[in-house]
């Protein structure tokens, strides 16, 4: 029986690489030979894409638009052990410069499971910034963002432009 132990690893570690080689996980170092690029490269992480169309940069005084995220939840409800800061902060996501011609996916990448508001601030240099929610569906306000989401670096899409900021948390 001893024999059948380190089978079962071996086997384990081969379904684990078809996994990762199917779902096109990162290979450790780079094809061309280099060092890694890109800081944090292997960190568990959910990237989320938004759409964003020209109609951000219709005001004139627009000139830039950002995808952010705000932690205001935990995945699991209490009593699942879970902190949030007093005062969060957003995790700031991809920018754009206006105009913006065609609609595009800007990203934010968060590295903790939770839930989430989403939206885009339009910077209205020097005035305040405008911003508009996305979630899921137009009956949300936020998004969860679950620990598997961040173990196998999920891409998180589709989401839908609210009309309205999001609100207070």
């Amino acid at each position: 029986m001893p024999s059948v132990r380190p089978l079962r690893a071996r086997s384990y570690r081969r379904s684990l690489l078809a996994i990762a080689l199917v779902l096109g996980c990162p290979k450790d170092e780079p094809e061309d030979g280099s060092s890694s690029t890109s800081e944090g490269e292997g960190e568990p992480r959910a990237t989320i894409l938004v759409p964003v169309g020209g109609n951000f940069c219709d005001d004139p005084l627009v000139v830039g638009v950002q995808v952010r995220a705000l932690r205001i939840g935990c995945e699991h409800p209490p009593p699942a052990p879970c902190t949030l800061p007093a005062e969060p902060e957003h995790v700031l996501g991809d920018e754009a410069s206006c105009p913006i011609t065609s609609t595009m996916e800007l990203a934010v990448v968060v590295h903790e499971p939770g839930e989430y508001q989403i939206d885009v601030a339009a910077d209205r240099t020097p005035d305040a910034p405008t911003t508009e929610c996305f979630a899921e569906s137009n009956q949300q306000t936020s998004m969860l963002v679950t620990s598997v989401d961040v173990d196998i670096r999920a891409v998180r899409m589709g989401l839908v432009g609210l009309g309205q900021p999001c609100p207070d948390p």
